[in-house]
């Protein structure tokens, strides 16, 4: 695939989604816990709970809504051990925090699930927002739709766009590049009209904003898991072209994003290769490929040039 031909924005904008680091509270006795666990949560509760959550909590929460889905050990990386992975004092913390949390409902866990195996404790867990946090983030005006049962392959996925957004926090942490903004489903999703007057989407799973001196490069992220048929990756193009052509998002921001396709292995990357160098030559200059353990390598790489 031959890479993307322009830089997509030429001046920065204000961050839309600057990572912060903000500080955690302290974190309740047990008791406190048990006192606070409740299948049924009333408002004076809510309100409780709201006065009680830390910075830190309320930005755990809202990453948690934003993707959906995460373990333990993204949350863990995310939110405690981005500037130094082996840390036992912050890694002991994440999983206090996240149990009491879980105690008060603010996020659940996906019953009977676990990532990286049964005896990984608390970070092999899968949380979502629980019943007490759905109501914490209406407080802000933030309504989040409860997830019902997810599936293994939406869990998969969906973990798979938490790793990388969890990647990209941490790099940022690391000075390794500068996320100016980052986008979930639905909310980096594209309408757009199409021929005829058509209502069309293109629905990318992640949007992100990368600082690159002065400028700032944008990227929809694709995240190929390898199920997918190679029908229904020449569909998503098309439809990426037919964005392109309507210029919705060029008249917007002044510039159309370059679209990268993570994937988890080499011989994923040749068929979607295959795929995508029978799409029309503009295109060609838009998509890249890479394997996902080397996406937030390849944007920090991209930022530089």
């Amino acid at each position: 695939m031959s890479r993307p031909i322009a830089r997509p924005i030429a001046q920065r904008t204000e961050p839309e989604n600057t990572p912060t680091t903000a500080r955690s509270g302290p974190v309740s006795t047990r008791k406190d816990c048990a006192a606070r666990a409740s299948e049924y949560i009333t408002a004076a509760r809510v309100h409780h709970l709201a006065r009680e959550l830390a910075d830190r909590d309320w930005e755990l929460l809202g990453f948690v809504a934003d993707c959906r889905l995460a373990t333990g050990k993204q949350l863990a990386m995310r939110f405690w051990l981005a500037q130094r992975e082996h840390d036992p004092a912050g890694a002991r913390a994440a999983r206090r925090a996240l149990k009491r949390l879980r105690d008060w409902r603010v996020l659940d866990t996906l019953p009977g699930r676990a990532r990286g195996g049964v005896r990984g404790g608390s970070a092999t867990l899968i949380y979502r927002v629980g019943v007490a946090g759905a109501k914490l983030l209406a407080l802000r005006g933030v309504h989040q739709r409860r997830l019902g049962t997810p599936g293994e392959r939406l869990i998969d996925h969906t973990l798979a766009a938490t790793e990388l957004a969890v990647q990209l926090h941490t790099a940022h942490a690391r000075g390794e590049l500068e996320l100016i903004g980052i986008q979930h489903e639905p909310k980096s999703w594209r309408f757009f009209t199409g021929a005829m007057g058509a209502r069309r989407l293109i629905r990318p799973d992640l949007f992100v904003r990368i600082g690159a001196g002065r400028h700032e490069d944008r990227w929809f992220v694709e995240i190929d898991r390898g199920s997918e048929h190679p029908g229904t990756i020449a569909a998503k193009a098309e439809r990426y072209l037919a964005h392109l052509r309507s210029g919705a998002e060029q008249h917007e921001h002044s510039v159309y994003p370059r679209v990268v396709w993570t994937v988890p292995e080499a011989h994923r990357a040749r068929q979607l290769g295959a795929v995508l160098d029978r799409q029309p030559d503009e295109l060609q200059a838009l998509f890249s490929i890479c394997l996902a353990e080397e996406t937030v390598a390849f944007l920090a790489s991209e930022a530089r040039s």
